[in-house]
């Protein structure tokens, strides 16, 4: 953690012409959501480019400029509230915001094998980017539906326009399901303006903490906001895809383009873990023994369908859809625990498992699109042999999903469960840790086709460069964190604690 704060204060000092320059010009109220606006900007750039030239390199700009921008602007010493008080920088939203940003640079590196060269392509993908940070730094609901629309319209087209001839049925049933989400989040702001008079989430948590320290004569508001909260977790439920609204998950990972799948399971479903804490965390908080228990019932079916429906599938992709599916089931058992331990372990966890997803994706897609084929078990038949490094990496990383000792993945789900049995929810754990167990049924699979089976053909299977350094630095990173973990665990702490003043 010394570490990176050191980096940080030296890109700093090194930056700081250029920040007294912007904070010259650009108002002070747009100053925390720079980063998001500069991906705008530069999505309008990479569509105009576009119609000649091939306009990555401009996304890879607009990425890496609004990494700095965080960096160089740092709300531990100016406000962190942009546009009035609807978007907040803090620990919390910060951590989220650098997951999007390192999923959102590995995707792009994916993405020249694919979609990368199209003007439109790039488009969508950084305004849903920057969707993304503004749905990360909500605090008021109706920003946060307007943030989220902005982030997961694009996503609906790009899901059509993959190469594959199903990929209109994903999107067809990824839009309709992220419909239905969108009108069940909706009533439920609607009902929480109609309680409280707000739709601020701090003025929310303070009326309703005032409802439920009330002994008598608020039943009625009490009701209908445990109405308004189910809402809220049923439509970010179905955002984020666990029970009971994951449907549209494998079909849509399945038949969109990797680079797409990659982003939807490393970068859009950690924003709406992020935007469903801080509502429950702040706007809901008092309520937490009534969402304690619901949190918990939809984590357990979630592991459950997931891991069983994994189990199942000899398609590589929709295997690794159900197994995030599963994945976020172990999430929700920090959430469910709400303690700090709990959100740290939460945050934690999305970070660790965004990094192995994305890469997992990335590389089915590499060799989708070198075999011009869906990948299956029968394709993995001696990878070892054809290509002994990809195999390698994605060994690691099935390894590391499962919660075995060779990667992060095995402290994401030990620090989740241990934030259940601090929470006095040792059969939650329990539930997870068999669930886990259960996941090495499909993960071992993998080994067992790429190392302990001959390959069908002798031909050297070659990757494309790109995807194997985006697939690299991410097992190199899962590597390190299971040796030094502190380097994020102490981050996904700080960020805990916003919650817990």
């Amino acid at each position: 953690m010394l570490q990176l704060d050191m980096i940080a204060e030296l890109l700093r000092s090194i930056f700081s012409p250029v920040r007294d320059l912007i904070l010259t010009y650009i108002p002070n109220e747009w100053i925390m959501s720079l980063p998001a606006i500069t991906l705008v900007i530069f999505g309008l750039l990479a569509l105009v480019v576009g119609l000649k030239y091939n306009p990555l390199g401009v996304s890879f700009i607009g990425v890496i400029l609004a990494s700095l921008e965080m960096i160089i602007f740092d709300p531990g010493t100016m406000s962190g509230y942009s546009f009035g008080n609807l978007f907040l920088r803090d620990a919390f939203s910060d951590f989220f915001i650098y997951i999007v940003l390192i999923v959102a640079f590995l995707v792009l590196m994916s993405s020249s094998l694919w979609g990368g060269d199209k003007g439109t392509y790039n488009f969508l993908l950084l305004v849903s980017f920057a969707g993304a940070l503004w749905v990360i730094m909500a605090t008021d609901l109706v920003a946060l539906f307007v943030a989220w629309e902005l982030m997961s319209t694009p996503t609906y087209i790009l899901v059509a326009l993959s190469p594959r001839r199903e990929a209109i049925d994903g999107a067809t049933k990824y839009f309709v399901i992220g419909l239905l989400a969108t009108v069940l989040m909706l009533l439920g702001i609607a009902l929480t303006l109609g309680v409280t008079g707000t739709t601020d989430l701090h003025a929310i948590g303070s009326y309703i903490t005032g409802i439920w320290t009330t002994p008598s004569g608020g039943e009625s508001a009490a009701y209908t906001l445990l109405l308004a909260m189910v809402l809220f977790v049923v439509s970010f439920g179905f955002k984020v895809g666990i029970f009971p609204g994951w449907q549209w998950v494998p079909h849509a990972y399945a038949s969109a383009d990797g680079s797409v799948t990659a982003y939807l399971a490393g970068g859009s479903k950690k924003t709406g873990v992020s935007a469903l804490m801080r509502i429950l965390m702040i706007g809901f908080f008092a309520a937490k023994t009534e969402w304690a228990p619901l949190i918990a019932g939809v984590a357990i079916l979630t592991m459950i369908i997931g891991n069983v429906l994994a189990l199942a599938q000899k398609d590589i992709m929709k295997m690794l859809a159900y197994s995030s599916i599963a994945m976020m089931g172990y999430l929700f058992i920090g959430i469910a625990a709400g303690n700090e331990i709990g959100m740290a372990s939460a945050v934690f966890f999305a970070f660790a498992h965004a990094i192995m997803k994305t890469a997992a994706f990335i590389l089915i897609w590499a060799m989708s699109l070198k075999l011009a084929k869906r990948i299956t078990y029968d394709d993995l038949t001696g990878l070892s042999k054809r290509a002994p490094v990809a195999s390698a990496m994605f060994a690691i990383l099935m390894l590391s999903l499962a919660g075995l000792p060779v990667g992060v993945g095995f402290w994401s789900k030990l620090v989740v469960f241990q934030s259940a049995i601090i929470a006095d929810m040792w059969w939650l754990a329990l539930i997870g840790l068999l669930n886990s167990v259960f996941s090495l049924g499909y993960y071992l699979r993998v080994l067992k086709y790429s190392y302990m089976l001959d390959p069908l053909e002798d031909e050297k299977l070659q990757l494309p460069r790109a995807s194997m350094v985006a697939v690299g630095i991410c097992v190199a990173a899962t590597i390190l964190l299971l040796v030094v973990p502190n380097i994020i665990l102490d981050y996904a702490f700080q960020a805990a604690m916003v919650f817990f003043p």
